[in-house]
């Protein structure tokens, strides 16, 4: 035979097995809620580790949790996940978000980067990540949420409820990690 044939064959055979047999995923540590929750270890972590609950069994780093419209009403879906958020030892916060928003995504976009200073500012808290595109933002309000900006956050109560502690993208300047920090973790931590 040809070795241009054989060498055509072979290569053949290796991207049909590849098509055929897909390299598989690791899967993802996941807390338990009604939609994925993302972890953000801290340094200290190993990536694939999970939450690390070291610290008297609470959690070290923090939790988002995006919420979609459902069957069940968005109080009753904050009521689950504030149970969640503190049986976990974390802050629960509500965050008004949208892709279409340049702060959202500068924030998202330093988180998934692990920047350090993002990380210590959301240490401790849990994140309920609300699209105001997909729950409707009419007049400035989402459902009891009234508010003119985003993103913006609402602390919650133990039964889910505001607190009447909020904040959003208006508080700082420029959307990176050095303005934002700051004002966040002054916000989550009450400094």
């Amino acid at each position: 035979m040809n070795k241009k044939f054989l060498l055509i064959l072979a290569t053949a055979f290796i991207l049909s097995c590849n098509a055929l047999f897909p390299v598989q995923a690791e899967p993802t540590v996941a807390l338990p809620a009604s939609t994925a929750a993302l972890s953000a270890p801290t340094a200290a972590q190993q990536p694939e580790a999970g939450p690390d609950t070291s610290t008297n069994n609470k959690l070290v780093g923090y939790v988002e949790v995006r919420l979609q419209p459902g069957n069940v009403s968005l109080e009753e879906m904050l009521a689950e996940e504030t149970t969640r958020a503190i049986a976990a030892g974390l802050l629960p916060v509500v965050e008004f978000d949208a892709d279409w928003c340049p702060p959202c995504l500068a924030i998202r976009q330093h988180l998934e980067e692990k920047n350090q200073l993002m990380l210590e500012a959301y240490d401790g808290t849990y994140i309920i990540k609300l699209d105001v595109d997909e729950w409707g933002w009419d007049n400035g309000k989402v459902e009891n949420f009234s508010f003119e900006a985003i993103p913006v956050y609402f602390k919650l109560d133990e039964q889910g409820k505001p607190t009447g502690e909020v904040i959003d993208g208006g508080a700082w300047n420029e959307d990176i990690p050095v303005n934002i920090a700051p004002v966040m973790d002054a916000f989550f931590h009450n400094r």
